[in-house]
């Protein structure tokens, strides 16, 4: 019954964005503006950041963050029943509305205007194509990483992986239906898209064509923050700030930091979890060493800002596993596989100068690859070719 309700709720919103571009293309000159489009969930800035990337682009976020506060051009968020029926049909009249002022859409994540629970957005998409707009998925994560593609990889290389342990810590995303809609979510972006930018090892997915590596967009602000950070060090600052402790490797850390702890080593450990941004970039300006995440194959968002402050990172993210990551991402951070925290932390520990020498390894890198103004001029020469 939930399913036919669906159904009918997503018929009626394509029905009301085929009218809306409809009414909107009578009334609206046919000169079409030239941005782009940027429509998503905001989720470690992403969305802000693409859409101030690409010129004259407007953004449509249909979800707050309590850990950001940012602007957009439309908010779409729905707490109330009221305000979730209104978004549910303002929604796809807005899509209708869009479309005839641009040409140009690039979908963050898994959202879009039209309720599609199992069809991957075919619906709306293809009426995008329709209408010959040039259309870019780019895929952030668990909205399109397969659960059974990564974990039989896993068993084939006898490894544990984000998958492993993700059915834990979130109850039901491994279930048969939501792998079911993550297969779609590939196959439709497959169908439509011109442009898909997603981590082919690390969100294993069921799309097909080449996908182009996903992008950090870091102020250069951050870059500033530490430059006499190891001139004279008092104490080893380690710092851990998992946005999702069991599929990050915390109780992993948690036993690498205890035992080096009980053989006697000296270090301050900070650890922290669900905080807001801001204080967690403040973290990373005392922090020598940052222990990142340890089933994923790229560093993250979190894991390049400790490379842009100077710190020595630790990650399972590696290069010959990832092909997308840039070129000379292994000599940028220590590469640690799970099974590996205690004793590449215990190395450093025991040769504090490795610690400088990576971490100037790191924030090279990083300016490098990493800058909001590099990803900028790398994002758009894809999303433009």
């Amino acid at each position: 019954m939930r399913d036919l309700v669906l159904l009918t709720i997503g018929l009626v919103q394509l029905s009301l964005a085929k009218a809306s571009f409809f009414i909107c293309s009578l009334f609206f000159k046919k000169t079409k503006r030239r941005g782009w489009v940027v429509v998503g969930v905001e989720t470690a800035l992403m969305l802000k950041n693409i859409s101030s990337a690409l010129p004259y682009s407007i953004s449509v976020n249909f979800e707050s963050n309590k850990f950001y506060n940012r602007s957009y051009t439309f908010q779409l968020y729905s707490k109330s029943i009221i305000q979730k029926a209104i978004v549910t049909f303002y929604s796809p009249m807005l899509l209708g509305y869009l479309m005839t002022r641009h040409d140009r859409f690039l979908y963050l994540g898994a959202a879009g205007f039209i309720k599609q629970r199992s069809d991957g957005r075919r619906k709306e998409f293809k009426f995008l194509k329709t209408r010959n707009k040039k259309l870019v998925c780019y895929f952030l994560g668990s909205e399109i990483r397969s659960f059974t593609l990564l974990n039989d990889y896993a068993k084939v290389h006898q490894i544990d992986v984000v998958t492993t342990y993700q059915g834990i810590s979130h109850a039901g995303i491994n279930s048969t239906q939501r792998e079911l809609n993550r297969k779609t979510l590939g196959e439709v972006a497959d169908e439509y898209a011109d442009k898909i930018f997603n981590p082919s090892t690390d969100q294993m997915s069921y799309i097909k064509q080449e996908t182009f590596p996903c992008m950090y967009f870091l102020e250069s602000s951050l870059f500033e923050c530490i430059k006499n950070k190891f001139e004279s060090v008092e104490e080893i600052v380690v710092l851990h700030g998992p946005s999702s402790p069991i599929i990050k490797g915390t109780p992993i850390v948690r036993a690498a930091i205890k035992k080096l702890k009980e053989e006697g080593y000296q270090f301050k450990y900070i650890e922290l979890i669900d905080v807001p941004h801001d204080l967690m970039l403040q973290a990373l300006s005392s922090a020598h060493i940052v222990l990142n995440e340890f089933y994923a194959f790229v560093p993250g968002v979190f894991g390049v800002e400790a490379l842009a402050h100077s710190c020595a990172l630790l990650t399972s993210a590696d290069s010959n596993i990832e092909p997308t990551l840039s070129e000379g991402a292994n000599n940028a951070w220590k590469v640690t596989p799970y099974w590996s925290v205690y004793d590449n932390l215990k190395v450093f520990l025991d040769n504090p100068h490795m610690i400088e020498q990576q971490a100037k390894a790191g924030y090279e890198w990083a300016l490098k690859n990493c800058t909001y103004e590099a990803s900028v001029a790398e994002l758009n020469r894809i999303v433009n070719d």
